[in-house]
């Protein structure tokens, strides 16, 4: 037999076998789409919250507050000597009056308080925006440990503790979810491996059949991969239907939340059907050694 009509007779094979068994197939696909659902829910929930975090480091910011009555080339040499640093995005000045008028607004209904100043007492700063690879409580302590020793430079400050106390919960968090995420992704490989063995198990009469015959274990393991592979990404796509579902239904309640790329949707169904045929191979070569 050519390979042509060998390729011929396993692709109608497999599409017989979808057929005859399509109560069992449709079992399959939703346990399989149920279990995946939890697994998606799980790494869109993840990729939420890693944004969030994302969002706050872009947020952290170190102040240089100067001394007051400094002159102009003065300002312009520390600004200079800011940009110098390869970890810093950005440097905005603040004078004084603004800086007074952003506390005001802070205080809201108390701001009547700043109109009873009679001098302003804050003095005028630099805001330094850093990189988001360099927004660390380590790198940030390191640039306002030099910037403090400059010229003209009262204070500097970026919140130590709070910074370092974040990094402890954003790094806990990481732990507890890698954790976790092993666990349910262990756990849905188990629930796919049992569902793709009872489908072989459904299918025995015609494996014995076929061994009868003279069949080669070619011959009888490809079909069952091809339908496991086709389960995976029939699974695949429930699951993604179902989380979409879900997720629109949730935007409306938790605005800004965001879902998969159609790249990532894409590699996850091309996983489903890696894991299904891999599944598939696995109980049908265990079978075939009995």
């Amino acid at each position: 037999m050519s390979a042509f009509n060998e390729f011929k007779y396993i692709l109608d094979e497999s599409f017989r076998m979808l057929r005859r068994r399509k109560a069992s197939n449709i079992i399959s696909v939703i346990i399989m789409g149920f279990s995946l659902l939890v697994l998606l829910i799980f790494i869109l929930v993840t990729l939420n919250i890693s944004m969030v975090i994302d969002n706050a480091r872009e947020e952290m910011r170190v102040y240089v507050y100067l001394e007051n009555g400094l002159d102009q080339d003065v300002i312009e040499r520390v600004r200079t000597g800011l940009y110098n640093f390869d970890s810093v995005r950005g440097v905005v000045f603040v004078p004084r009056e603004e800086a007074l008028e952003r506390f005001r607004e802070r205080l809201g209904e108390g701001s009547a308080l700043v109109d009873d100043l009679e001098t302003n007492p804050l003095p005028n700063s630099f805001e330094i925006r850093m990189k988001r690879a360099y927004s660390t409580g380590e790198e940030m302590g390191r640039i306002a440990g030099k910037i403090g020793d400059w010229d003209g430079v009262e204070d500097v400050r970026y919140g130590k503790d709070w910074v370092e106390r974040g990094e402890k919960i954003v790094l806990g968090f990481y732990m507890t979810d890698f954790t976790l995420g092993i666990i349910v992704f262990l756990s849905i490989v188990f629930v796919i491996s049992n569902t793709v063995r009872l489908s072989i198990l459904s299918g025995r009469k015609s494996i014995e059949i076929l061994k009868l015959v003279g069949a080669t274990n070619r011959y009888i393991q490809v079909p069952f991969i091809f339908e496991g592979a086709f389960q995976g990404v029939i699974s695949a796509v429930l699951a993604v239907i179902l989380l979409w579902v879900s997720y629109k239904v949730g935007s409306r309640y938790l605005p800004g939340i965001t879902f998969f790329r159609l790249d990532g949707i894409a590699g996850f169904v091309a996983l489903c059907a890696v894991l299904g045929a891999a599944g598939s191979y696995i109980a049908i070569r265990k079978y075939l050694k009995r």
